[in-house]
């Protein structure tokens, strides 16, 4: 257990009852977990896993039926308002002010929390300029594209500079540039300020590059936690070697049997082939690909160490495992409140 000075966040015993038609269903179910101060911390589970709900208790916009948080010592459920006053919050949804202009929205976000006019005004404009939006500082944000607003609501989020960022799904929408100026500025923040992050997405593979811990959630439940190294440990370790094969080409007879034998394979899409590989099967699998199905006849061909995106992937799997039931240590009103 960390001291409570390191401690950004508590969780305690979460829990969250929804009644339905057919009874009562938890979408929380028994939560423990702590985020360290000055973190960027990852929240990863399909849809329905019961992150957003998780995400709405954290901000104090949703009462827990049991359990307790505590944000930076505060307990959450008796102190509402504290959470808001330290935290920026991205919701997959937009943000109000779409009817006033990119550079207003943000300037009134800062004034908004507490901010003077002109620190306000200073950050905008440098958040616009290290965020690339200096062509569309005048623009109306309800008159911007997806990735351009996403981009501005990102931006809303930094104003006040927050102690605590809670940012779910912060690139959707964004192409690849747009993408390393978000994951660069997360990490910047994190590095130079402290700001400690919680980090909701479904694009491991480019948060990898910026989680330092990570939390994976099913049906309620945490069934992993700890950093991306212990849990890809945890989940076996496995070479990933792909290969694609060029248009009209194809496994040559019984090379797919072999390759089977030595590890488990699918097929993302037509004639591109994944194989998971224990260490020790890597060198019979690549002499099998250069010289039983030969390299040309193939388009790409790569092996590469296993990523969080393959523990993720692997989350029925992985939570089959009795010894990952348990976290381990290698185990409307959102929009109108932020």
């Amino acid at each position: 257990m960390q001291a409570a000075a390191s401690i950004s966040i508590k969780v305690e015993h979460l829990t969250r009852t929804f009644a339905t038609k057919d009874g009562t269903i938890n979408a929380n179910n028994d939560l423990n977990f702590e985020v360290r101060r000055g973190e960027i911390f990852g929240l990863l589970g399909p849809n329905g896993a019961g992150k957003t709900t998780l995400i709405s208790q954290l901000l104090g916009l949703l009462a827990p039926t049991s359990g307790k948080i505590c944000v930076e010592g505060i307990d959450v459920v008796r102190h509402q308002d504290h959470v808001k006053q330290i935290s920026g919050f991205l919701p997959q949804t937009g943000l109000p002010m779409r009817f006033v202009e990119v550079e207003r929205a943000l300037h009134f976000t800062g004034r908004l929390r507490g901010q003077p006019e002109a620190e306000a005004r200073a950050q905008a404009k440098q958040l616009i300029d290290e965020l690339g939006l200096a062509e569309h500082a005048q623009h109306y944000v309800n008159k911007l594209s997806g990735g351009m607003l996403r981009l501005t609501n990102f931006a809303m989020a930094l104003m006040g500079n927050p102690r605590l960022l809670i940012l779910d799904e912060p690139t959707n929408e964004l192409d690849p540039h747009k993408r390393r100026i978000v994951w660069d500025m997360i990490a910047k923040l994190n590095r130079e300020q402290g700001v400690t992050c919680i980090l909701v997405t479904h694009n491991v593979l480019e948060a990898e590059q910026v989680i330092q811990r990570v939390a994976v959630m099913k049906g309620g439940r945490l069934v992993a936690l700890g950093t991306p190294g212990a849990l890809k440990q945890r989940s076996g370790g496995k070479v990933r070697l792909e290969f694609q094969f060029k248009d009209g080409e194809s496994f040559k007879p019984g090379a797919m049997d072999r390759l089977l034998a030595l590890g488990t394979m699918d097929e993302p899409r037509p004639g591109q082939y994944r194989l998971f590989l224990p260490t020790k099967q890597v060198a019979a699998a690549t002499e099998l690909v250069v010289n039983q199905i030969g390299l040309g006849k193939l388009d790409d061909f790569r092996l590469a160490p296993p990523s969080l995106e393959d523990v993720y992937l692997g989350l029925d799997e992985l939570n089959a495992q009795p010894e990952l039931e348990q976290p381990v240590e290698l185990q409307a009103s959102l929009q109108k409140e932020f």
